[in-house]
């Protein structure tokens, strides 16, 4: 075979490839999930709310990550994500927490940066809210934590404190994990008494006369609990299903709620489900409150070889969540591997052929 010819399928063979890692392959892959079925116990006529879970995108900055792994890693939450948008279609996109890898210590210039990034990687079409939670690497842990953050990555996303926030009349409390010390900072106790306001305003859903407090007109029906840190478990090992390669014992305030705040939670608010993130592994679990918890994996190739997200679909009786797999990494590196073997023995193979028939050609003459 001629150079050029050889060339020539060399170039087609590695286009091939990058145009099946770089963008076929999250279609392909993402389309084998579907929305869950759900069914509505009391009013059937209720539209369900579908919503994307994810968790933990971590965002490099300036202090940790080489650039070029920045640019695979955030290159494949942007195809994972917009792939997501075009086949699902969902209402609501929750982030639960640690967009960022370096928010709590990177200058504005720097933050404001990073919002742009986020935004151009995870752009979303107006009709779909996104909503952020925030996390540890956002604003800080607890001991760390300070109301400029706090304030700064609300100013450009949506709740740093506690808050009810209502879709479809279901209703979702979410929480600031690092806030949930009862250890009477001031942080925490404005958390504390937000945490009150919201049990107070679900009881005067449920009961207004009996509350004595004025109607509300959105109907009551038992939160759905959103936060960045799982609620009080000892460890992955509780899960009904799990992703974990290791199970390890959890410290609270760290790696989980602590067990006070965690039954205060339960009292307060009274949820009915709950999500999380923070552990970068999937686990479905009954958590102390008796009530299913799904602790989404981390969504970049970054802390997790195979992540995931979840798909949920809810009214305010009812739910069904599905766990949906993205593209393992280990694949994506095979191909590329795969691809650049074939193109080095095609090479090969070709130079062989060209000095036998050189040999070939001196040995006639």
């Amino acid at each position: 075979m001629e150079w050029s010819k050889c060339l020539k399928y060399i170039l087609i063979f590695i286009a091939t490839a990058v145009i099946y890692c770089e963008f076929l392959m999250y279609y392909v892959n993402l389309m084998q999930c579907q929305w869950p079925n759900i069914n509505s116990t009391k009013d059937s006529s209720f539209v369900p709310v579908k919503s994307l879970i994810l968790a933990d995108t971590h965002l490099l900055g300036p202090l940790h990550g080489h650039w070029f792994d920045k640019l695979i890693r955030e290159w494949h939450m942007h195809r994972a994500f917009q792939t997501s948008i075009t086949i699902f279609r969902p209402d609501v996109i929750f982030i639960l927490g640690d967009v960022f890898d370096e928010g709590h210590v990177v200058n504005d210039e720097y933050f404001n940066q990073y919002v742009q990034r986020f935004r151009r990687l995870f752009y979303a079409p107006a009709e779909t809210q996104v909503i952020s939670v925030v996390g540890n690497h956002d604003v800080g842990f607890h001991y760390r934590m300070d109301p400029y953050f706090l304030n700064r990555f609300e100013k450009e996303f949506n709740y740093t404190g506690i808050h009810l926030h209502t879709i479809k009349n279901v209703h979702f409390v979410f929480i600031n994990s690092m806030a949930m010390e009862n250890d009477r900072c001031e942080l925490c106790a404005r958390a504390q008494k937000d945490l009150n306001q919201i049990g107070k305003k679900l009881m005067c859903m449920k009961d207004p006369v009996g509350n004595k407090c004025p109607k509300i007109e959105v109907p009551y029906s038992r939160p759905i609990l959103m936060q960045h840190f799982p609620t009080y478990r000892i460890s992955d090992a509780v899960c009904v299903e799990r992703d974990i390669p290791k199970i390890e014992r959890y410290k609270e305030k760290w790696d989980v709620l602590s067990k006070e705040s965690t039954i205060a939670l339960g009292k307060i608010v009274n949820p009915r489900l709950a999500f999380s993130g923070h552990s970068h592994h999937y686990c479905k679990s009954k958590n102390q409150l008796g009530i299913d918890e799904y602790t989404v994996a981390s969504y970049s190739w970054r802390n997790k070889i195979n992540p995931s997200f979840l798909l949920a679909q809810f009214t305010p009786d009812s739910f069904s969540v599905h766990k949906c797999d993205m593209p393992v990494q280990s694949t994506y590196v095979s191909i590329y591997l795969s691809a650049s073997a074939i193109c080095i023995v095609c090479i090969f193979l070709n130079l062989v052929q060209q000095l036998f028939v050189k040999y070939s050609n001196k040995k006639v003459e």
